[in-house]
Formats: structure tokens, C-alpha cells, sequence
């Protein structure tokens, strides 16, 4: 009885060590896999010729789903409205859009 309580501890201890390095790794991973926000919003203001200073709103979301990534970054400036769809991994530019506020 004492043995067999020995050996599953050891099991236990060994599943979670192995759970923890697992959990871990996919953690890293996904820092380290897809573009970040700040990124995101670099490329598309860099798209839009707009500097960071000009900006009245932003906000970038990551989304994924369909075994895909995807930032969403949407800002304004005084006279324009932005949309961009950024791939999360690449960077690549999926959609653009721009138009002019109506005030």
C-alpha cells in the first residue's frame, strides 16, 4: 500500500512538472509568435502616412479564429477614420480602409 502511494506521488509530481513545462513553452510561444499590438499599429500608420502625434483615437484588438490570427487596428485623426486588418504573424496588410470623417 505504502509503495503504490509512493509511486502515484511520484506520478503526480511528474505529471504536473510536465504540465507546468508544457504550459510554459506555449506561453513563450505565443509571445514570441505573433507581431504585438504596437507592431500592428506601426505598420498601419505607416500605411496610412499618419504620424503617432496625429492620432485622436486607436484601438488595435487581436482576434483569432478559423485557425487564423489577426489584428484589428482602428484609428482617427482630426479629418480621417482608419480600419486595417494585420495578420498576426506576417504583419501583412488583409484589408485597408480610410475615409474621410463627416463632421
Amino acid at each position: 500500500m505504502k509503495r503504490f502511494l509512493k509511486i502515484s506521488a511520484v506520478v503526480l509530481v511528474l505529471l504536473l512538472v510536465a504540465g507546468g513545462a508544457i504550459g510554459g513553452y506555449f506561453i513563450h510561444r505565443q509571445g514570441s509568435l505573433y507581431i504585438g499590438r504596437d507592431k500592428a499599429l506601426e505598420i498601419a500608420l505607416r500605411d496610412a502616412g499618419v504620424d503617432l502625434s496625429a492620432l485622436r483615437e486607436r484601438d488595435v484588438d487581436f482576434e483569432s479564429g478559423y485557425g487564423s490570427a489577426w489584428y484589428d487596428v482602428d484609428f482617427e485623426t482630426v479629418s480621417w477614420e482608419y480600419e486595417y486588418s494585420l495578420d498576426a504573424v506576417t504583419g501583412e496588410i488583409v484589408f485597408r480602409s480610410g475615409e474621410a470623417q463627416h463632421r
